[in-house]
């Protein structure tokens, strides 16, 4: 009896958690505010030399990939990129469209900023950037292409975390039900399309 109630609680212990599950721990960080104007035009999220063509930005790890980093097995859920010719040390990033800051969580090396989008046809969509070292906006808000969310970690400081976090990990979301866990707690495709755009795709289609 000792041994079946003691693997039961080991389950319980190690069992991988869900996006259902996981969903109200994040809820905190969200708020719910609308964006001032409609998102009508889409740029880089970098200081390039021009924010217009996806050619000045350098991909380093695609969407939909299995991972084995933060909960191994999960997809990948955005696309890792940096500028192609950075024009400095420090990287700044900057929202992809107008919008509003609605969530800023995690920490250290997962340190994230989600904006919302209103589209034309009334929808809206979020951006999310993440494996920020410093943060220089706040929930609530309003932003536009030309504000500075965040800048990236250069190499040595992402050295610290034994990690290769000097990048952008740059998620387009269809929905952000999750708060943010989905991020990491994606497993199959049909849970990856549900909430996720191909950002390879988006850009494609949006920024020119």
């Amino acid at each position: 009896m000792k041994t079946l109630l003691f693997i039961f609680l080991s389950m319980l212990l190690f069992e991988t958690p869900t996006i259902e599950k996981d969903r109200d721990r994040w809820k905190p960080y969200y708020t719910n505010v609308a964006p001032a104007k409609t998102a009508d035009q889409w740029f880089l999220p970098f200081d390039v030399a021009n924010r217009k063509k996806t050619i000045n930005i350098k991909i380093i790890s695609i969407f939909g990939d299995h991972r084995d980093s933060y909960v191994k097995g999960h997809i990948h859920t955005a696309i890792d990129i940096n500028p192609a010719q950075p024009k400095s040390k420090l990287v700044g990033v900057y929202a992809m469209a107008n919008g509003v800051v609605c969530s800023v969580h995690l920490g250290e090396n997962q340190r994230t900023v989600v904006v919302k989008h209103k589209l034309p046809n009334g929808q809206t969509m979020f951006t999310s950037y993440k494996h920020l070292k410093e943060i220089y906006v706040s929930n609530g808000q309003q932003v536009d292409q030309n504000t500075k969310l965040a800048r990236l970690f250069t190499p040595q400081e992402s050295k610290k975390y034994g990690g290769d976090y000097h990048h952008l990990h740059l998620e387009i979301r269809k929905k952000f039900d999750d708060y943010g866990c989905a991020s990491w707690l994606t497993f199959n495709k049909l849970q990856l399309n549900e909430r996720f755009y191909n950002p390879q795709k988006f850009m494609k289609e949006y920024v020119k």
